[in-house]
């Protein structure tokens, strides 16, 4: 069977309590294998087995098992299907809201009654009335789950909340038990409502391709179509201003194109015919003509989209070690309540040997209830994946892809980075570096062994002989036709110049051909010492001169380098160049350690050394060549995401933008959420002991520990929001 999977967008999941009610709905059926739940968007994913169950199976499920409204996303809306109810969508608040009211109503009544002369008798029943309605209006939605969770056999924040009302009913404080159900019903709305804003913000972030598109029909026409119509070959219509509505290559026009919502980059690219442009990018000021390379569902945009909230879906490490440790929480804090409440008035019996009076029980009763109340772990939980959902959409808008919590995690704790040479700190291709001339150190000497050299490169395929035709282009030299061209397979090339026979290639080529005078062979062994590779022209009279071409280094490289250093850590260079190149580069990079000579296995190998040594250690490089170490690294960050999809499927983070420039600021990001989660998991935590030892010390009461409790998770919520506005 294959193995298939389907998101639905579930209302209402936006807490812990949600995600334990969808596993028991799914639990056990067939053809079900894997969940996972993004609270931030309200998604659970569904990993199923095609054959044996169906993504609508599923939805029926979740509807009738788990009673929540649920719809699949992509899936087109069925004529006539039923929307979501008004009480579905403003429920919470209408039964919040009348339950504040009868909670004021029956507190003006306590408080004016008696001041008014009224019946204190009357007075008091009519208060308890309108206390019983806040506990009904309050209970509407509390009450019910509580039931279902107690038949799944759950202590979740339902039951404790249910319970502390029900206590405080049953020790006859009407007034607490409408409070606690008025204040808990507006946490509950308060939390969906912030949670809601996060979900707005972070899919302005991400959702950023157009709904609407303008198509050029055969007669030249432009009409305004949906964008999902949009097929590959479309002859689309881009204006000055409008954002490109899907990946496509330019057929007519220039204009510079904003591509930050892809790549983070600050400045327009500038872009013209046969130049590819994607979706959800902003055209400058001027007109395009573009055809599209398909629907939008296959753009750039739709891919990081949907890898974005997979990555969202998933549980970093940190968010796994503060659920296990909730689910042993919950249970012990509901035990030390347990020990509140039978602890003192046991001792007491068994210290006089008589029950103790009532008042003992009340005292020590409601200071359990209060204890129960804080075993709520809401703001526990809740602390790390807003911050974690959070960190992943500020680095998508940053131009940096991450494909999981766990990898945002990761990075926060390296100490040492290895890197790719070639394609990843150096550009990945030859230029010229240093033209020598037989005849002297004069210019025109200089340019005529570029001019012969630049003839034969053009004539053939070869690396190097491209790169040297570049470069005399680029100096604006006339470069001659080359005739009787032949290559020298492994070697170089020959051909005819102005009717003088030359050759181009290495020097063991020339040696060979016996064309290498002796002292020309001496300069020549003296510049193979240098970085990069040595290039011969001679001609049958004797040495024309030579040319040496390196690879050059990434612009933003060595600044990179020095700030990961300052950052504190270690970067290696590891590349399968040989040693001597392999060091020219390293000083000129400032990169603090290097390893030449190395095959793929070595470098695995050497990942694995370096992380004994230094510690947990990543490796960048092009996601395609290097991909045995960087499945090695305990993170992989690959350059090309913009200009290669199959990047997407290779490595743990991807750098849209191919630029190195990204990773100390991705470093400082991961290290940032860390941080913030440690603040969220401080502050929750230190809100409840003080609380509970207020509780203990019959210094706090139901309504405290509530309004506690809402309040740290509000503030938990906005903490982690923050991380929304890091800018790289």
């Amino acid at each position: 069977m294959s193995q298939s999977r389907c998101t639905l967008n579930v209302q209402g999941l936006d807490c812990p309590n949600e995600v334990a009610i969808l596993r028991d709905a799914l639990r056990g059926m067939p053809g079900v294998r894997d969940l996972g739940f993004d609270l931030i968007n309200g998604l659970m994913t569904v990993d199923y087995e095609a054959g044996v169950t169906s993504p609508d199976a599923v939805l029926r499920r979740v509807t009738e098992k788990a009673r929540m409204q649920a719809s699949l996303v992509g899936a087109a809306e069925a004529p006539g299907e039923p929307q979501a109810s008004w009480w579905a969508r403003n429920g919470r608040w209408a039964s919040t809201a009348g339950a504040g009211v009868a909670l004021g109503v029956g507190t003006a009544i306590d408080w004016l009654g008696p001041r008014l002369g009224a019946d204190s008798g009357m007075a008091a029943r009519a208060a308890v009335w309108c206390y019983a309605l806040a506990v009904l209006c309050g209970g509407v939605w509390l009450y019910p789950r509580a039931v279902r969770a107690l038949g799944r056999l759950r202590l979740d924040i339902d039951v404790l909340m249910g319970l502390a009302i029900l206590g405080a009913i049953g020790l006859g404080q009407w007034d607490e038990a409408a409070t606690v159900a008025f204040l808990f019903g507006l946490s509950e709305s308060l939390e969906a409502m912030s949670l809601e804003r996060a979900r707005r913000a972070i899919r302005g972030l991400l959702e950023v391709a157009p709904r609407a598109a303008e198509r050029i029909g055969p007669d030249g026409k432009v009409e305004a179509i949906d964008a999902s119509l949009i097929a590959k070959g479309d002859r689309l219509l881009v204006r000055a201003g409008d954002t490109i509505p899907s990946d496509a290559r330019i057929v007519k026009g220039r204009s510079g194109v904003d591509q930050k919502a892809i790549t983070g980059e600050s400045v327009p690219v500038d872009r013209g015919p046969g130049d590819p442009v994607y979706a959800g990018t902003v055209n400058g000021d001027g007109a395009l003509e573009v055809e599209a390379s398909g629907p939008v569902s296959d753009s750039l945009i739709a891919r990081i989209v949907q890898q974005v909230r997979a990555a969202q879906a998933g549980r970093a490490p940190v968010e796994r070690r503060i659920g296990r440790f909730a689910a042993v929480y919950t249970p012990a804090v509901v035990a030390v309540a347990l020990l509140v409440l039978l602890g003192p008035p046991l001792g007491s019996w068994a210290s006089t040997g008589a029950l103790p009076a009532w008042p003992l029980w009340h005292e020590w009763f409601y200071k359990a209830l209060v204890i129960l109340v804080i075993a709520c772990p809401c703001a526990l939980v809740i602390a790390t994946p807003v911050a974690v959902v959070s960190g992943l959409a500020a680095a998508a808008r940053g131009g940096v892809l991450i494909k999981g919590g766990e990898f945002l995690e990761e990075v926060g704790r390296l100490r040492a980075l290895a890197f790719d040479k070639t394609g990843t700190l150096t550009l990945g291709r030859p230029d010229v570096v240093e033209v020598v001339s037989a005849s002297g150190p004069d210019e025109g000497g200089r340019d005529e062994v570029l001019r012969i050299a630049a003839a034969l490169g053009d004539r053939g395929g070869h690396v190097l002989g491209k790169a040297i035709a570049r470069h005399a282009r680029d100096l604006r030299l006339d470069v001659p036709a080359a005739d009787d061209y032949r290559a020298i397979p492994g070697k170089g090339a020959l051909g005819t110049v102005g009717s003088v026979e030359y050759h181009l290639g290495s020097h063991r080529y020339i040696d060979e051909a016996g064309l290498c005078h002796p002292g020309f062979h001496d300069e020549l062994g003296e510049a193979e010492k240098s970085a990069g590779t040595a290039v011969a022209v001679t001609a049958s009279s004797g040495p024309v001169g030579w040319i040496r071409l390196a690879d050059s280094p990434r612009p933003e490289a060595a600044d990179v380098l020095a700030q990961l250093h300052g950052l504190g850590l270690r970067t290696i260079m590891l590349t399968g160049d040989n040693a001597r190149t392999a060091a020219a580069m390293a000083s000129q990079l400032g990169v603090g350690e290097q390893r030449a000579e190395l095959l793929p296995a070595d470098k695995v190998s050497a990942i694995s050394d370096l992380a004994s040594t230094h510690g947990p250690t990543g490796m960048v490089g092009d996601g395609v060549n290097d991909a045995p170490a960087l499945a090695a690294a305990a993170v992989s960050v690959s350059l090309g995401g913009i200009s290669s999809g199959a990047a997407l499927e290779t490595a743990d983070i991807i750098l849209m933008a191919d630029d190195l420039g990204r990773l100390p600021w991705l470093i400082r990001l991961s290290r940032s959420t860390l941080a913030n989660i440690r603040q969220n998991i401080v502050l929750a935590l230190a809100t409840k002991a003080v609380v509970l030892a207020l509780a203990v010390a019959g210094r706090a009461n139901l309504w405290m520990a509530i309004a506690a409790d809402v309040g740290t998770t509000l503030v938990v919520v906005a903490n982690s929001l923050r991380l929304l506005r890091t800018r790289p």
